[in-house]
């Protein structure tokens, strides 16, 4: 069985320590990025099945970063987290922009674990919701 990637993409360096080390703990593959930019140079090398970015980040926009993304690998799991945007204007850009998963900061790691889980492994549907 092919063990799964991950990309963690945010400006706050320990929100990427933070999840790098969750998942690395979890078998995952775990790159991190600290931009947008960066993100799409690492993703073009790695093409992780699943991608976990902030929404609003200096450079390009984690919508950005995913449309530039699809252009290349269209089978992605994405999942979205902002603290600045409401749960109204998280269901719309999830909707429009096919997001898997939108997730408000701060999270319950246990709850973001579940959701990766649910979307990589297909273990169990995982619809569009905050927490």
């Amino acid at each position: 069985m092919k063990q799964c990637s991950l990309l963690v993409v945010d400006d706050n360096p320990g929100i990427r320590i933070l999840l790098e080390d969750l998942f690395s703990s979890k078998g995952y593959k775990v790159g991190t990025a600290a931009s947008g930019l960066e993100a799409l140079e690492l993703a073009k090398k790695q093409f992780p099945d699943l991608i976990i970015s902030d929404l609003r980040m200096p450079g390009i926009s984690g919508i950005e970063l995913r449309e530039r993304l699809f252009s290349f690998n269209p089978n992605m799991k994405v999942i979205l987290m902002s603290a600045y945007a409401d749960k109204q204007e998280m269901d719309e850009l999830a909707r429009h922009y096919e997001i898997d998963y939108m997730l408000n900061k701060p999270f319950d790691l246990e709850h973001l674990s579940d959701v990766v889980d649910g979307l990589l492994n297909k273990t169990s549907a995982v619809s569009i919701l905050t927490k």
